[in-house]
C-alpha cells in the first residue's frame, strides 16, 4: 500500500499480540501516561516495519471515560454494567483518535475492533472476525482490538482484557502473547508486601506450584480489572493452544525489543512439551466456547479419548448435565467429576440421555433416527492436555 510504512514481503508472517493494561497507559492511575504511550507505538511501529503482523489489544476506554468525566474511581461499583457501558463510550474515541494520531507519526493506519465473547462462541462470527483481523493486516494497518463494553451485557463479558487477549492470540494463531502490565512479571510472591520475593524468568504456564503464588494477588493499579491471576489464567488459555506468553512491565523503555530479543525481562510462561499448535477450528472449539452442559464418560471412554484419539460413542457415556443442543459445546468428565475434554455435541442433551450406555448401532431404533455414530466426533473435539487418567 503506497505511503504506508509496512513490509508484506513475507508470505507467512509472524503474529504478535500485545495487551496493554490501563495501568501502562497511565501514570498514577488517573493522568494519562504519554512518554510510555508515545514509547510503545514506536515500537509497535518498529516492529510492523520489520514485517511483523501485530494485533494490540488495548485497554484504557473506560480509564479514558473517567478522565472525561474527572473520576478516579468507576461510580456505581466494578459490576455496574449500564456504568461502565456509559464510561466506555464516552473513552473509546478518544483512546482511539490517540493510537490513530500516534501511529500516523511513523505513516501506519490503525483499525479499531470490537468484540464481545459472543463473537467467539458463535463460530460464523468468530470466522469473520478472524477474517476482518486478516484484512486489515493486509492493508498494512495495526488492529486495535477491546471488548465492546458498550453492547456487551454481564453473560456476554470477558471481564478482563488478559483473556481476550488469549482468545485473540488464539483466534489469529499467534506465535506469541505479551501482557504488558505495571509489573515487571510473576513473582514468588506478592512484591509489594514481601521483600524476599524473587522474579520468575521462565516458567510452565500449568506448572500447580503457580497458582499458591497469585493466589489472592491484585497488583493492577485500581483503574483496570486483571491482577497476576487473571495473567496466569491467560497464559493458560494461551498455552493450550501452543502458545507462549510474556508478562513484563509495560514502562519500561524497550521492552518490546527487549522480549523480542530474547533478553531475561518479564516472566515467560510456556506451554507444556510437545504441545502441538491446534488448527482454527479446534482453536476455536478448545477457547472461544463455553459448555452448555457436561457429558461424564466411564473409565474406558476416557482412556480412549486420551490416549486412542478416538471419539465418545454412547456406550461409554454414565451421565449427563445440564440442557444442550445438537452442535453446543459440552464438557467431557470423568467418573470423578475431573474435565478432560471439550467438543461439540452430536446430540441434544435430552437425545444423550436416552442413547447413553447404548451401542451406536441402537440409536435409530432408540431415537428414530441417527445423527452420528458418535456423541462427539474425535474431529470435533479438544482434549485436556494436562489431564492424567487414573492409574
Amino acid at each position: 500500500m503506497t505511503g504506508n510504512n509496512c513490509i508484506q514481503s513475507d508470505p507467512n508472517p509472524r503474529t504478535i499480540v500485545i495487551k496493554i493494561g490501563s495501568a501502562v497507559l497511565l501514570r498514577d492511575g488517573v493522568h494519562p501516561d504519554r512518554p510510555a504511550f508515545c514509547g510503545l507505538v514506536q515500537e509497535l511501529s518498529n516492529m510492523a516495519s520489520s514485517g511483523l503482523r501485530i494485533v494490540v489489544v488495548s485497554s484504557g476506554a473506560v480509564a479514558t471515560g473517567l478522565q472525561k468525566l474527572r473520576l478516579e474511581r468507576r461510580p456505581g461499583g466494578e459490576r455496574n454494567i449500564p456504568t461502565l457501558q456509559a464510561l466506555a463510550a464516552l473513552g473509546q474515541a478518544s483512546l482511539m483518535q490517540s493510537y490513530e494520531s500516534e501511529f500516523g507519526l511513523y505513516n501506519l493506519l490503525v483499525a479499531q475492533i470490537l468484540l464481545t465473547r459472543d463473537d467467539f462462541t458463535n463460530r460464523t462470527r468468530y470466522i469473520n472476525a478472524r477474517r476482518a483481523l486478516s484484512a486489515v493486516h493486509s492493508f498494512c494497518a495495526i488492529p486495535i482490538v477491546n471488548e465492546n463494553d458498550t453492547v456487551a451485557t454481564e453473560e456476554i463479558r470477558f471481564g478482563d482484557n488478559d483473556q481476550l487477549a488469549a482468545m485473540v492470540a488464539a483466534m489469529v494463531s499467534a506465535e506469541l502473547l505479551v501482557l504488558l502490565s505495571d509489573v515487571d512479571g510473576l513473582y514468588t510472591s506478592d512484591p509489594h508486601k514481601d521483600p524476599t520475593a524473587k522474579r520468575i524468568d521462565t516458567h510452565r504456564a500449568y506448572s500447580p506450584d503457580l497458582d499458591s503464588m497469585v493466589d489472592g494477588s491484585n497488583l493492577s493499579a485500581g483503574v483496570g480489572t486483571g491482577g497476576m491471576k487473571t495473567k496466569l489464567l491467560a497464559a493458560r488459555l494461551a498455552a493450550s493452544v501452543a502458545i507462549p506468553t510474556v508478562i513484563a512491565p509495560g514502562k519500561q523503555p524497550g521492552i518490546l525489543a527487549e522480549i523480542m530479543g530474547g533478553h531475561d525481562v518479564g516472566t515467560r510462561l510456556t506451554p507444556e512439551p510437545g504441545i502441538e499448535r491446534l488448527a482454527a477450528r479446534k482453536a476455536w472449539i478448545g477457547t472461544g466456547l463455553v459448555p452448555k452442559g457436561k457429558i461424564k464418560c466411564d473409565k474406558g471412554a476416557v482412556e480412549a479419548i486420551v490416549a486412542r484419539s478416538k471419539s465418545l460413542l454412547p456406550s461409554g457415556i454414565v451421565g449427563v448435565e445440564g440442557d444442550f443442543q445438537e452442535g453446543d459445546a459440552v464438557e467431557l468428565i470423568d467418573c470423578d467429576g475431573r474435565s478432560f475434554a471439550q467438543g461439540l455435541s452430536s446430540y441434544s442433551a435430552s437425545a444423550v440421555r436416552i442413547i447413553m450406555g447404548h451401542q451406536s448401532s441402537q440409536i435409530t431404533a432408540l431415537l428414530g433416527y441417527r445423527l452420528m455414530d458418535a456423541v462427539v466426533q474425535r474431529d470435533e473435539l479438544v482434549v485436556d492436555l494436562q489431564f492424567q487418567p487414573h492409574q
